[in-house]
């Protein structure tokens, strides 16, 4: 399936906490907001609301051993919602594996904290949506390009 996405400003998001939990190799949002349809980037799941279509939350595995050390330089972004595309057929409790598992790398600065899972290049023709805290998706052609995550890290 062919997933892309719209987006909505709002000025708001979901708020919470993005957490990474080392010895887990996995991100979790805090508190866990309601969502009954998934895309799966990877191991990392992208939840949605199937009435609103909204993005809700992201958790899942991404080992920090894989990661690779980069300097990155993050886009400017807007608050607002993450829209799965109203063509896109979806129902409650299904679940979509968009990026094969290995296909994207994921990119760790040190010192801003900002992790990129997918591209990391920049460019202007792009959308950058934080629809939850510390939870940027990056959109070109309303095809989802990367995640950029500022997560807490908890041993």
């Amino acid at each position: 399936m062919n997933i892309t996405f719209t987006y909505k400003r709002t000025n708001k998001i979901i708020e919470g906490t993005l957490i990474y939990r080392k010895e887990d190799h996995s991100f979790d949002f805090e508190p866990m907001r309601s969502s009954d349809f998934t895309i799966l980037i990877g191991y990392l799941n992208i939840t949605f609301d199937s009435h609103t279509r909204a993005a809700r939350q992201i958790w899942g595995l991404n080992s920090y051993d894989s990661w690779q050390h980069k300097t990155l330089q993050k886009t400017v972004s807007f608050k607002g919602d993450l829209l799965l595309d109203a063509s896109i057929k979806i129902e409650s409790g299904e679940a979509e594996r968009i990026i094969e598992v290995d296909t994207w790398s994921t990119f760790y600065d040190k010192q801003s904290g900002w992790i990129c899972i997918g591209h990391p290049e920049c460019h202007l023709a792009e959308i950058a949506i934080e629809f939850a805290s510390s939870t940027i998706a990056i959109l070109e052609n309303y095809t989802l390009k990367a995640i950029w995550l500022k997560p807490h890290f908890v041993t």
